[in-house]
Formats: C-alpha cells, structure tokens, sequence
C-alpha cells in the first residue's frame, strides 16, 4: 500500500508510513494523517475511508490514526465512534490512538 494522498469526489485521505513506530512495523503499518471533506456529511469521507481499509486489507497492513477533531463540528466522542463503524478500535488514550488490523472478506461460503 503506496503512501499518498487519496481522494473521492470532495472527500480527501492522506497516509503515511507510521514513522512514530518501531522500524520493523514500517513495512505493514499505515498512518491516516487526515480525513477531510469539503461536504461533511455527504457520506464522501466516509466511502473514501472504505476504499483505503479495503485496499490495507489487500496488503495486510495495520491502519492507525491519531483521533483530532477539525473544524466540521464532530466531538472526540463522535470521531471515535465514527472509526470504530471501519474496525478500528483505540489503542491509547493520550493523545487518541486508534489501529485497524487487516480483516478477511466477507466470504459467506466460508462459514
């Protein structure tokens, strides 16, 4: 999974190599930098966030993001709760850290 910034429609996703993490997890670790979108909710971030777990999850990278509230209004508690709807799940408290680790397709001829 290339670092860049990604977009979709007026929606924009920034990741980076996790450089904040111990040189052995730079391989499969991504870092969301920022998530933002000119039309707040108009379901833009939200689809561009599911295209970049889908594309972690097909390179088996870790996604983490330090949880920042911006200007669109939403609380620590909102964004929280927005992230954890991709899987992701909050690893530190101080400064907000939350981690996605890569997840299988929904296969239901698997079960």
């Amino acid at each position: 999974m290339e670092p860049g910034l990604r977009t979709y429609k007026q929606a924009s996703l920034r990741v980076a190599v996790a450089s904040g993490l111990p040189i052995d997890m730079h391989e499969l670790t991504r870092e969301i930098l920022s998530v933002k979108s000119d039309a707040p909710r108009e379901g833009h971030a939200t689809a561009l966030l599911y295209q970049t777990c889908a594309e972690a999850d097909k390179w088996w990278m870790t996604l983490v993001i330090q949880v920042r509230p911006f200007d669109d209004g939403m609380t620590m508690e909102q964004l929280q709760k927005f992230y954890t709807r991709f899987g992701f799940l909050k690893i530190q408290d101080e400064p907000v850290l939350m981690a996605r680790s890569p997840q299988l397709p929904n296969n239901p001829r698997m079960h």
